[in-house]
């Protein structure tokens, strides 16, 4: 390192007169979100889908494997959705967000209450890996939305 630059970078720090640079914020928060949402759920399916097989059959496991591709969808498309409408406008992104959570969990309920589930689902196996798949979905979710919170504002 050049001795000059050293020594004028040190006086810039003594004087307070160095710049001090703005944390830049990723351009989108939502696919890194959806990366790491996906990852846990699918950890979370995986496990349920081997231990299930090993202790009950593979009918219970392919049950819970339908539900969780069910969760991931539903949730996925809320991601994809934000981050189409925050391209569009940043300020659209979360209430696009919301407006899909919303959607979601009523068309969940219609689909699953109107047409039903196939004959071969197992009931017990599909709710537990939706609830396994949901909760790790969360988990993910909201450790996305602190990392991006932390490259926005960093506080330290």
């Amino acid at each position: 390192m050049d001795h000059r630059f050293r020594r004028r970078k040190d006086a810039d720090l003594a004087s307070g007169s160095a710049r001090v640079s703005a944390s830049s914020a990723p351009k989108s928060i939502w696919l890194p979100i959806l990366g790491l949402s996906l990852v846990y759920s699918i950890i979370a399916t995986a496990a349920f889908f081997l231990i299930s097989w090993l202790v009950a059959d593979l009918e219970y496991a392919l049950s819970g494997a339908l539900a969780a591709g069910v969760v991931i969808g539903f949730f996925a498309i809320g991601i994809l959705i934000a981050e189409a409408a925050g391209r569009i406008r940043r300020s659209w992104a979360m209430p696009a967000f919301l407006a899909t959570f919303v959607i979601k969990v009523f068309g969940v309920a219609f689909v699953l209450l109107n047409l039903g589930l196939p004959d071969w689902v197992n009931r017990q196996g599909f709710v537990l890996a939706a609830a396994i798949s949901l909760v790790a979905w969360q988990v993910g979710e909201v450790r996305a939305f602190m990392k991006a919170r932390l490259a926005i504002y960093n506080e330290e």
